[in-house]
């Protein structure tokens, strides 16, 4: 059972918040509207996005802005981020939210392996574009947080750096898995190289939750089907989301991955930082290559 949570006044505050048309990413927006902060909604689909954005104006009373970009385009998320940091000098929220299962290998415009892109690459580059304004909006007693949703599906994943487009075997858990381990490795190596801003970086699980990511066709998506009934609501699924992102018992700890509210040990491989390190490389090499 989820552990309930009360969002702290977040008046004042601006956050980003990406796959927020649906699911934990649009219950996120919402509680943070709802506490106050100026919620900027990243999104893919334009009608969709305008759906959500209307949802929390609706049930929250705060108007957010709505960005899109499909992350499958390293060229959009580059321009979102530019986007972003253009309307707002100072951010004090990230929530890296967005992210996919994909049941057959597929490529990129840029010609990257779907999920890994998606989950990990996107992120990684919103991040470092929105870097200077979470910078500036830090504060000793009260950092900039950045905020990336992983999962326990990291759990038995492992990191490949030399298959990290999964082309000699593609196995939609384990790509996903890879790149769920991929965020709690960059949460970690983010952290190692923020001090001395005041900006703390964390990652979480948010719980095995019954949204639309799993819904896929074929024999994948019948067995999403069949287990959604036991999985909780992504309404739910935002709490640990929302605590990580504005806890003020949590204020100044960073590189911690987060279940259900509490510190918790990740997979033995995300505690090295010689792969966090490598994989950080590798990631500005294949961005860089693309853009």
């Amino acid at each position: 059972m989820t552990k309930p949570y009360a969002v702290p006044s977040q008046e004042g505050r601006i956050a980003i918040v990406t796959g927020a048309s649906g699911g934990i990413g649009l219950w996120t927006a919402l509680g943070l509207a709802k506490a106050g902060a100026h919620t900027v909604m990243l999104c893919r689909d334009a009608r969709r996005g305008e759906e959500a954005r209307r949802f929390v104006a609706d049930n929250s009373g705060r108007v957010p802005e709505l960005i899109l970009a499909d992350f499958a385009d390293l060229a959009q998320v580059r321009a979102a981020g530019a986007e972003i940091a253009e309307r707002h000098r100072y951010i004090h929220i990230l929530v890296n939210n967005a992210g996919l299962f994909a049941p057959k290998r597929t490529l990129t415009k840029d010609g990257y392996e779907l999920t890994f892109a998606v989950n990990h690459l996107a992120p990684f580059l919103l991040t470092d574009a929105l870097l200077p304004a979470l910078e500036l909006a830090g504060e000793a007693s009260r950092h900039a947080r950045i905020v990336n949703v992983a999962s326990a599906a990291a759990n038995r994943a492992s990191i490949d750096l030399s298959g990290l487009m999964s082309a000699r075997r593609y196995k939609m858990l384990g790509a996903y898995g890879q790149s769920k381990l991929a965020n709690i490795l960059f949460t970690k190596e983010l952290a190692r190289r923020l001090p001395p801003k005041p900006i703390s970086a964390n990652c979480l699980h948010p719980g095995v939750v019954a949204t639309g990511i799993g819904n896929k066709g074929g024999i994948g998506g019948l067995v999403w089907s069949a287990i959604k009934p036991f999985m909780i609501g992504p309404e739910q699924g935002a709490v640990n989301s929302l605590f990580v992102a504005t806890s003020p018992d949590i204020e100044g700890i960073s590189g911690a991955y987060f279940v259900k509210q509490r510190p918790a040990k990740p997979n033995p491989s995300a505690e090295d930082p010689a792969v966090a390190a490598a994989l950080w490389a590798e990631s500005d090499r294949l961005i860089a290559e693309a853009l």
